[in-house]
């Protein structure tokens, strides 16, 4: 059975249309960067026209011209945003990249940045001065930087070109969670069909305020929370990630201070709120104007969301206003979306059925060891449509789990400059998300990401899922555990490997001991192998989301030092990072 929503059909028909209306309409709405301090310095959506007016001109000058890939990579929102309408208003194909934040020898966005410069055919590339002054790449020369502020300011009237609904508007480089980044196309017409569509799971308005603290090179910052309030023409703030990850509270002093309405945060955000709500004295925020925090960009924790609302609720944040929502860059960036102040949809499932019947069956039992709770991720957003199909990709009955595929005019019509793999994501019209999942009471349930499936003995475990069981023993917070498989041809089937942040100590063997006790326990499995490693040498995406195969990968090569350990013999090998 297929599940889809159909609607809408804007006057706005591109990305520039938007921004020019939402000036002419509303000239007081506008954008709130905040700095590190809490203070907000707002600009009016009629500011950023005047802004990227002025920018657009200095680009010409430079020789930047319209159909020009160009990579924007500054230091903050309040100067990518302005770049960003620069190159929509004079038609450049823009895709925004982490700063390489410094330029030592372990240095995961340069690299990402040389890989993006060389696959769209060596680019200009724009830095802020802090970047640019020090940059130094062997692939990406000089000439091809541009410092910010040295972009000239060019007298006279800009001239913007209006492109055709259906011109290539953006390239949004995937965050590579297996993999190297691929360039998703996405032009005016997919974005705005997928930002309108997003409007309406929000029941936006004009009176609503959108605060945002995830990046804008992730597809979630800059399409969520950047250019869907430009449609819905409503206020937008921004606080720039490095600061929300040094100071989380400055996020919900935003939202207290200007009555934010709706935001986003996944996981890995709630667990950093968290533990620093455990460690600082909080402040006394009012959070009730919230109606909608959208959960999605990594495998929902249920157990931190819980955590997350019951911690903040004496600060009188709604629990029907967490969403959990599901989306991929190759769709704009929405798939489905939870219904408005609603609250998370809960549901325990079998948890031998999951793995060994690749069956959804609900269960009423207390008992954790039996189940796994899973948040529905709700229904497809308007104009959206997807399928659950098996590895034939044959549609299977509601509560059976498979492949979701998807299809709609927001998703892309392939990568830049990659036949084989546009060809090889499509099946016959759908677009293959690498996600696992199944439909239950007509909502979406996602198990997880098909290259993250560990086989042992004909069952099916999901590396996220094992990762939240180990969280149920105490003294184990959250991204400290990241488990995968890797075949082994001697036992025929993928042996465990546990990844565990911190130093090698007898807690860290106990606490090894118990997780493999409760694997054994729960699910009849064993963890093979223990390797400790440093916090900052877990490769995560953008949106925070754990890029397993690098470490599978480090593994496979054998660079991970061995140790030896006592005769203890549940713990048969640790092995040590680097």
């Amino acid at each position: 059975m297929m599940h889809n929503n159909t609607d809408h059909n804007n006057s706005v028909k591109t990305l520039s249309d938007m921004l020019l209306y939402v000036v002419r309409h509303y000239p007081d709405k506008g954008i709130g960067y905040v700095n590190a301090d809490g203070t907000i310095l707002f600009k009016t959506y009629s500011d950023l026209l005047s802004k990227a007016g002025k920018l657009l001109q200095g680009l010409m000058s430079l020789g930047c011209s319209a159909g020009d890939k160009i990579i924007l990579a500054p230091g903050s929102n309040a100067e990518t945003i302005p770049l960003l309408w620069a190159c929509f208003l004079g038609r450049m194909i823009p895709t925004i990249l982490q700063p390489p934040v410094s330029f030592s020898e372990y240095n995961p966005p340069l690299e990402k940045m040389e890989k993006v410069f060389l696959k769209l055919e060596k680019p200009k590339v724009v830095l802020s001065e802090n970047h640019a002054s020090k940059f130094d790449s062997g692939v990406i020369p000089h000439k091809n930087i541009i410092n910010i502020d040295d972009i000239p300011d060019v007298n006279g009237d800009p001239e913007f070109i209006n492109p055709d609904p259906s011109d290539l508007a953006f390239i949004q480089f995937s965050s590579g969670s297996t993999g190297d980044p691929k360039g998703i196309l996405l032009t005016h017409k997919n974005i705005l069909t997928n930002i309108a569509a997003i409007n309406v799971g929000f029941d936006s308005n004009v009176q609503d305020k959108m605060i945002n603290w995830m990046p804008l090179y992730h597809d979630m910052g800059l399409v969520g929370y950047h250019l869907t309030p430009l449609l819905g023409y409503y206020d937008q703030y921004h606080i720039d990630t490095v600061d929300f990850i040094k100071h989380p509270f400055i996020w919900l002093d935003v939202i207290d201070h200007v009555r934010g309405t709706i935001t986003g945060c996944p996981n890995f955000g709630q667990a950093l709120l968290l533990r620093h709500l455990k460690r600082n004295h909080a402040n006394r925020w009012d959070l009730s104007s919230m109606k909608a925090i959208a959960n999605g960009a990594e495998p929902i924790s249920v157990d931190i969301m819980r955590e997350f609302m019951e911690r903040l609720r004496p600060y009188s944040l709604k629990a029907e206003a967490m969403m959990p929502v599901y989306g991929m860059a190759e769709s704009t960036l929405a798939v489905t979306v939870s219904p408005l102040l609603k609250g998370p949809s809960v549901v325990p499932f079998d948890r031998k059925a999951l793995h060994h019947d690749l069956k959804a069956i609900p269960v009423h039992t207390s008992d954790r060891s039996q189940v796994r709770l899973m948040p529905s991720v709700g229904k497809a957003i308007n104009n959206m449509t997807f399928r659950i199909v098996d590895d034939h990709d044959k549609e299977v009955e509601e509560g059976n789990i498979g492949h979701i595929q998807i299809k709609g005019p927001s998703v892309t019509a392939g990568y830049y400059n990659d036949p084989a793999a546009t060809a090889g994501v499509f099946c016959d019209g759908w677009l293959r998300t690498g996600d696992q999942g199944f439909v239950f009471e007509d909502n979406l349930f996602i198990t997880g990401r098909y290259k993250d499936i560990i086989f042992i003995h004909g069952q099916n475990f999901y590396s996220n899922d094992l990762e939240h069981l180990a969280q149920t023993i105490e003294g184990i917070a959250y991204g400290k555990v990241i488990i995968a498989g890797v075949f082994d041809e001697e036992i025929g089937c993928d042996k465990v490997i546990l990844f565990f942040a911190g130093q090698v100590s007898h807690n860290m063997i106990n606490t090894f001991n118990k997780i493999r006790k409760i694997f054994i326990e729960t699910l009849g499995i064993s963890v093979d192998v223990l390797i400790p490693i440093k916090s900052n040498q877990i490769p995560k995406t953008s949106s925070g989301k754990i890029q397993r195969y690098k470490l599978i990968s480090a593994f496979l090569k054998d660079e991970f030092k061995e140790v030896a350990v006592d005769a203890n013999p549940l713990a048969q090998r640790i092995k040590p990072a680097f």
